[in-house]
């Protein structure tokens, strides 16, 4: 099956992105107690991050360090329209987008930041051997052309297919500097941005140090290295264990941390100073459509979906801490807020289930399960293995379930899981953990050739949501939202996914306040507490 949206490229994005999630952005105050420690603070992230090529890698820990050196066309706040960062303005249509940049940005080498570095940004990431995720997903992979006028101060982006949200993906990558791309590999463990810090040293698997710049003075809301609080360096430690990085936060070894599960349960609003909840890692069910498979038949998937009770699933995979999905899109900066889809979603029903598989001729046996023409119903149930305990009693409750309407269901946990599926691997369901901010984003993660030649890999094939999701495009910003909600209807309905639940995680900050941009640390933001 031939597409041109570049959907191996769309899903390791969103995947490697899971940083980010939709949420109630609900901020909270606490008493004053505990502070940054001088005139620095120290930032607990989840995993190092390997290269530092902010073009190349999105993983969270990537997009989390990037973010302190580099600066993109525009900031996402939470609850907020796009605000300006590298641009002071902006005009947007469906197949063109004119930025304008800010006077006097200067990178972390005091170079002065031009049109033609943006321009030679995106034509670095274009280039298919660079291998960036975001190509396909922030720009289209085939059909951009960038214009810089150096004199004007402007950048012009053309596409020749209409995209609704322009301005938001193009304004969403990383810029870097002229000396980082004459120099691509030091990319890998140097930056060369300009944001408000610069990489000073890297001690890999261990910390990451970072120091002010004295000339930043282009920040959000006029934020510069004079204003008050702002801290003058930043440690990001890499702290992997959950229950490490509470205790380091509760003791004041760290300041900011996120996180989420039941590890909240032992804070109190004398741990902190600040928070900041988000509906962490959204929990979705995908079917393999691939010809042969059981879950190829619309029937099998109906009664999957009817019959295993996936609000109760839910509810155990976020331990209690997160919500039932009814929208693919639930981020709190999404230009779509109001996408539900709860219509489309299957009530539980276990004798209706059992009906949809005995008409579509699976019939149960002396043991209870069932089979068709000798052949056993049985579904490899993939997840990812280094997910939360609560999504391992999910998949146990998930397979119980299963057995109950006569499927067996075989948990297969891989750490990584997402080399199974973009290779075309053995698998019928997969729970994945896929963060998106725009509707459009599942255009390019649903479509595109098969595997191992594309990166289609439930192997869809629902021309209604290919044309519905084409007639969207056609519509700018938040005029297209009802277009695409029909087509997030229809990818529900056919069960190309299944929404299940939306994980919540908690930005703690202690003695140190903070913003965020997509739900990735604003560093612009970071003020201490006097």
């Amino acid at each position: 099956m031939k597409r041109t949206t570049v959907a191996l490229a769309a899903l390791g994005a969103a995947l490697l992105s899971a940083s980010a999630c939709s949420g109630s952005g609900e901020t909270r105050t606490g008493d004053d107690t505990g502070g940054a420690g001088g005139d620095g603070v120290t930032v607990a992230i989840e995993a190092d991050p390997g290269s530092l090529n902010p073009i190349t890698n999105a993983t969270q820990a990537g997009e989390t360090l990037a973010a302190f050196s580099y600066e993109s066309l525009l900031s996402f706040p939470p609850g907020q329209e796009e605000t300006g960062a590298l641009a002071e303005k902006w005009e947007v249509s469906t197949t063109e987008a004119v930025f304008t940049l800010k006077k006097d940005i200067t990178c972390a080498d005091g170079a002065k930041l031009t049109p033609s570095d943006v321009a030679a940004t995106f034509t670095y990431a274009q280039t298919p051997d660079t291998g960036s995720p975001y190509r396909g997903v922030y720009f289209p992979a085939e059909g951009l052309t960038v214009t810089p006028d150096d004199a004007a101060g402007t950048v012009t982006f053309t596409v020749d297919t209409p995209q609704s949200f322009l301005n938001r993906t193009i304004g969403s990558l990383p810029i870097v500097c002229a000396a980082g791309l004459k120099d691509p590999e030091a990319l890998a463990t140097k930056t060369f941005g300009t944001g408000p810090y610069e990489l000073t040293e890297a001690n890999p698997g261990q910390s990451y140090d970072f120091a002010l710049r004295e000339d930043y003075a282009w920040g959000p809301g006029g934020i510069t290295a004079q204003s008050d609080g702002i801290p003058r360096s930043v440690v990001a430690k890499v702290v992997t264990s959950l229950s490490t990085r509470a205790n380091m936060l509760q003791s004041g070894e760290v300041q900011l941390a996120s996180i989420s599960g039941i590890e909240r349960d032992r804070f109190t609003e004398d741990d902190f100073t600040t928070s900041t909840t988000l509906n962490l890692r959204p929990g979705l069910l995908f079917f393999n459509q691939a010809p042969g498979r059981p879950t190829n038949d619309l029937a099998v998937r109906q009664a999957i979906a009817t019959g295993v009770d996936y609000e109760g699933i839910g509810n155990v995979a976020s331990e209690g801490y997160g919500e039932p999905m009814t929208n693919l899109v639930p981020g709190y900066d999404t230009l779509c807020p109001g996408m539900d889809s709860a219509a489309a979603l299957p009530s539980f029903d276990v004798e209706k289930a059992k009906a949809l598989l005995d008409e579509a001729g699976w019939k149960v046996g002396k043991d209870g399960l069932r089979a068709k023409d000798g052949k056993p119903l049985l579904l490899k149930v993939l997840f990812p293995s280094e997910e939360s305990a609560g999504l391992t009693g999910a998949i146990e409750l998930l397979q119980q379930k299963l057995g109950e309407i006569g499927v067996r269901g075989e948990p297969t946990p891989a750490a990584a899981y997402t080399d199974v599926i973009f290779q075309g691997g053995d698998w019928d369901l997969v729970w994945a953990p896929i963060y998106t901010t725009l509707p459009s984003d599942w255009q390019g993660i649903l479509s595109g050739e098969f595997p191992p030649d594309g990166g289609n890999w439930t192997y869809n094939t629902n021309e209604e949501y290919f044309t519905l999701a084409a007639q969207a495009q056609g519509h700018a910003g938040k005029d297209s939202c009802q277009a695409w909600t029909k087509a997030q209807d229809s990818l529900i309905t056919d069960l190309e996914v299944l929404p299940v639940t939306s994980s919540t995680t908690t930005i703690y900050g202690k003695g140190v306040a903070f913003d965020l941009s997509k739900t990735i640390l604003a560093p612009a933001t970071l003020k201490l507490d006097s």
